[in-house]
């Protein structure tokens, strides 16, 4: 409905500009259109990085009610005085102001969302990464999804990015076929409590299946 709107308000805006016959007031209304239109083009942009996060599944809360009702009225009104050649700064602003409450609920949610989705994966490649056949690569990876969780991405394409960098961070750990024991193993060797007792059978063999055993040092 929103999107509807816009593309209304949009094909009307040419027109407009050109029914208006005082030179001073046309001047004042072609510059709202004019800023109407980046405006739109904005929105549009923000409202189809919405469905990517919904049909993606980042993030269900991403657009609440309040905000969707506050931007079809503030569309509507735009469109509505674009039709009518009163289109003025204040509606104009209405229309700014609802848009960048959208964006930071949706800068809010990415966050959240983003977080939710990556930090396991961060935090076992931060500890894990020395175990790695490379270990740049893990480092890496680390400091892409790092910075692709400080602001809205930029496009779906950049939300699948960010999606399979997540994946492939999850396939860097999952090589190293961690269970269990291999698991608690792994944390007493970190905190320097492991024992030639600790390095049983299936954590010999663990160890030679991932090239570690000129790796890992027992501390005594």
């Amino acid at each position: 409905m929103i999107l509807e709107s816009l593309q209304s308000a949009n094909s009307t805006i040419l027109d407009s500009v050109q029914a208006t016959s005082n030179k001073q007031a046309a001047k004042a209304f072609k510059d709202q259109v004019i800023a109407l239109s980046q405006c739109t083009s904005q929105l549009e942009q923000l409202l189809n990085l919405i469905k990517a996060m919904q049909e993606k599944k980042i993030s269900s809360k991403v657009f609440t009610v309040e905000i969707k009702d506050s931007l079809q009225d503030a569309v509507d009104t735009c469109g509505q005085k674009t039709n009518d050649h009163t289109l003025d700064v204040s509606a104009v602003t209405a229309l700014k102001n609802a848009i960048e409450l959208c964006r930071k609920n949706v800068d809010i949610t990415w966050k959240e969302a983003a977080n939710d989705l990556s930090n396991g994966v961060e935090n076992s490649l931060a500890s894990l990464k020395g175990l790695l056949q490379n270990k740049q690569e893990a480092e890496d990876l680390l400091e892409t999804l790092q910075k692709a969780k400080v602001s809205i991405p930029g496009s779906s394409k950049a939300i699948d990015t960010f999606l399979e960098n997540v994946k492939r961070g999850k396939g860097l750990i999952d090589g190293l076929h961690l269970d269990e024991e291999a698991e608690k193993f792994i944390v007493k060797v970190r905190t320097q409590q492991a024992t030639v007792a600790d390095l049983s059978p299936h954590i010999m063999d663990w160890l030679k299946e991932n090239h570690l055993t000129g790796q890992i040092k027992v501390r005594f």
